[in-house]
């Protein structure tokens, strides 16, 4: 088999576990934190892209949508918390699933409703489309580097907010 081969396959597979950490932390905080199941925490992501994809198409800047898009993910985020969230933090833990299923739907048919039902088509950002050779033969896309790297920088940061407010306490 292919050195090569195996390294970017290897690469793939730990860009691609590092991007389901990414999805999946909001739910475990919110579950492990505040004791609430938040299915819906992924709609959140799909607002954000949204958000994003509306942003981009205006401005014609990347890294400009991106801090436009965090500020109105976290509005949303904040209304749903204190709009819905807030009265399930008593309740069982089914009633949470449920509840938060509905708001899946919910965000669903207002994604839809706003934006339309065809995905939106985005061009990637000049500075994450080129390749970088880790090794002589073996280039590796920018942009999956990037997702690497952001998601070890929000690994550590959670470990150390963990870990600073479990010692706190």
């Amino acid at each position: 088999m292919d050195f090569l081969l195996v390294l970017e396959q290897t690469l793939n597979g730990f860009q691609f576990g590092v991007f389901l950490f990414l999805v999946s932390a909001g739910l475990t905080l919110v579950f492990g934190i505040m004791s609430l199941v938040n299915l819906a925490h992924g709609s959140l992501y799909m607002i954000g892209a949204f958000f994003g994809a509306t942003f981009f198409q205006e401005t014609g800047s990347w890294y400009l949508a991106v801090l436009l898009t965090v500020p109105c993910t976290l509005i949303v985020g904040v209304a749903l918390e204190v709009i819905s969230l807030r009265t399930f933090y008593s309740r069982d833990h089914l009633d949470q699933v449920l509840a938060t299923f509905g708001l899946i739907l919910f965000f669903n048919e207002a994604v839809r409703l706003i934006w339309g039902p065809a995905s939106q088509r985005l061009q990637m950002p000049d500075s994450l489309s080129g390749h970088v050779e880790i090794i002589a033969g073996a280039p590796y896309p920018v942009f999956r580097l990037a997702i690497i790297g952001v998601g070890l920088v929000v690994a550590v940061f959670l470990f150390l907010l963990i870990t600073t407010r479990a010692s706190a306490c």
